[in-house]
């Protein structure tokens, strides 16, 4: 029976220091933060398209730079997606970056923007706020038309008669698609592999 007392005695004192030991770890992993504006490039672990991704879908990197982060795991969600066009006749992709994870397990919040996208297969580039915009823009539309068409026939109509009607509408027609301002969207694609530089904010 002392025999085994003490052996019951050394097994949770090996315990007790394994625990002393690993506490320290596991609270240094808990206070892992990356400093700001400190950037590393990343490498896409998934394929996010304007057509095909919606908002919230969460999406994977690997850092890809050398140094300290070198093969971290960024973790992340599409937190805006805009196919109207009707301003820059772009359409418009946002990535909000959540976490990262260290390859010795080590996890920390962040906070980053994209600084520059590297060899976007459809010529994408980066915006205000973060915001991916598509390499072209869409069709334009033809919602001016009918209305410069049908004025010009009507002042065609007027001075003109019949044959000047008809020569109204293409003018007016012309004129219609000459100011409108609508244009489609185009779509984004960021296919798995590509390669991103991102800045901790």
């Amino acid at each position: 029976m002392n025999t085994l007392s003490l052996r019951t005695r050394a097994r949770l004192a090996a315990l007790l220091l394994f625990a002393l030991i690993a506490l320290p770890a596991i609270a240094a992993a808990q206070a892992f933060t990356i400093p700001q504006d400190v950037a590393f490039r990343i490498r896409l672990d998934d394929t996010l398209t304007s057509t095909d991704s919606q908002v919230g879908d969460p999406f994977s990197a690997t850092v890809v730079s050398q140094g300290p982060y070198e093969r971290a795991r960024v973790y992340g969600h599409i937190s805006a997606i805009d196919m109207s066009g009707r301003i820059s006749g772009r359409t418009e992709m946002v990535l909000q970056f959540d976490r990262a994870i260290m390859p010795d397990g080590r996890t920390a919040r962040i906070h980053a923007e994209i600084i520059q996208l590297y060899h976007a297969p459809s010529g994408e580039t980066v915006g205000v706020e973060n915001a991916i915009l598509s390499g072209g823009k869409g069709r334009s539309s033809l919602v001016g038309t009918g209305i410069g068409a049908g004025a010009g026939a009507l002042f065609g109509a007027l001075f003109g008669g019949g044959k000047g009607a008809g020569i109204g509408s293409i003018v007016g027609g012309a004129a219609g698609l000459g100011t409108t301002a609508f244009r489609g969207s185009a779509k984004i694609t960021l296919p798995s592999g590509l390669e991103m530089m991102i800045q901790i904010i």
